[in-house]
Parts: structure tokens; sequence; C-alpha cells
């Protein structure tokens, strides 16, 4: 990244916690000993690789669809690419536990899979000196309003894009922060929790 002054790698462990080598990763053009056979996509579609404005290759970018604002109900739908993004996904199961009158252990009856949680982490990039107003702009805008977004992304599609989902990549934001941190004017770190928004078919009854 040969026009920031910055090791994002380090900025992401100071501002997050802990490291990641998702802005190093091997773009090696070499599977199985030839040359060429990069795979560039994942099974539904969502890219693997992507460029950043600079035009550095980047692993793993996530895509929102979002509608543009004013525009509700219209049809107007605007793509974005999430600067810098790190992903990870988290689910839970509703269990109930029943112990058992003198014996070992409980039975445990699955009541259902929750919803799968999904968060973004990475850094808004604005001109060098400048802070990214418009960016961090955009990112509130989506936040606020109050309606599900679609999101592509190789590894968020193995959980959202399923046939017991229809398809569905929607998701809705639920957390929105902009991490504080020091010496570098012109990046903001956020992070961002979404919620998976399945669809179900309600039926009028009589």
């Amino acid at each position: 990244m040969a026009d920031i002054a910055f090791n994002l790698e380090a900025l992401f462990e100071q501002t997050f916690g802990y490291k990641t080598q998702a802005f190093q990763p091997d773009f090696s053009e070499y599977v199985g000993g030839q040359a060429g056979q990069r795979i560039e996509q994942g099974a539904n579609g969502s890219p693997y690789y992507t460029k950043d404005e600079l035009g550095t290759e980047y692993y793993m970018p996530v895509t929102i669809t979002y509608q543009e604002k004013g525009l509700a109900n219209t049809g107007a739908y605007k793509k974005w690419n999430l600067p810098y993004p790190v992903v990870s996904i988290s689910s839970r199961k509703t269990i109930i536990e029943t112990a058992l009158t003198e014996r070992r252990g409980t039975v445990k009856e699955l009541i259902n899979i929750q919803d799968y949680e999904i968060t973004v982490k990475g850094f808004i990039i604005g001109k060098p000196n400048e802070f990214p107003e418009s960016d961090v702009t955009l990112l509130r805008t989506i936040y606020e309003q109050n309606t599900p977004i679609s999101i592509q992304c190789p590894i968020t599609d193995i959980f959202l894009v399923r046939p017991e989902r229809n398809g569905s990549d929607e998701v809705v934001i639920s957390d929105l922060k902009f991490p504080s941190i020091q010496g570098v004017k012109n990046v903001r770190p956020y992070e961002i929790h979404l919620i998976s928004d399945e669809p179900f078919n309600l039926l009028y009854i009589n």
C-alpha cells in the first residue's frame, strides 16, 4: 500500500485488541504447482478478491446493498464495498436442559438455532491528512435507515444463502461503533454487528 504511511495490521491490533493477517494474505497465483488456477469467487458468486481505491488487491471483500436515502420502497439500491473488512460469524442454539432424578446428566431438548451474528471490523481511510467524513456519514446513514440490507461475501454466503432461507442474504445492523484511534488523522476504525434476517411466511387464520 504505497500511499499509506501506516501499518493496518498494527492499527487493527491497537484498536480491536488482537492480531489479524487479513491485511497480508498470500496472493500466490500458483495452486497445486500450476499457474493461473486461482479460484476467483465462492460457490454463490461472491468474489474472493477485489481492489481498494488505491488499486491494491485484498482478500474477502464485503459488499452491502442498501436503499438510497429518501428512496425507500422505490427499488433504488446502491452497493458499497465495506473498506478493509475483517469478518467473524457466530451463532448459538437454544437448548432446554432437564435434570433427571437419581441419574447423572440432563436431558437436552433442542429448541432452535438462533440468528447468525456477523461482525465486520475495519478501517475507513480518507485522503492523506483528511478525516474520511463522507464515508463515515454514509455508514451512519445506512445504519439509521432501520431496514434490512443485503450482504455479499463468500464466508457469509455459506451461512445465509441457503434453500431454507429462500436464498436470502438479508441482514439487519444491530450495532455500530467507531472506536477511537490515536495518531492517524485520515483513518477511522469501524465495527458493525449484523443479525441474519430470515424471511417467514405468516398465515392469517380467521
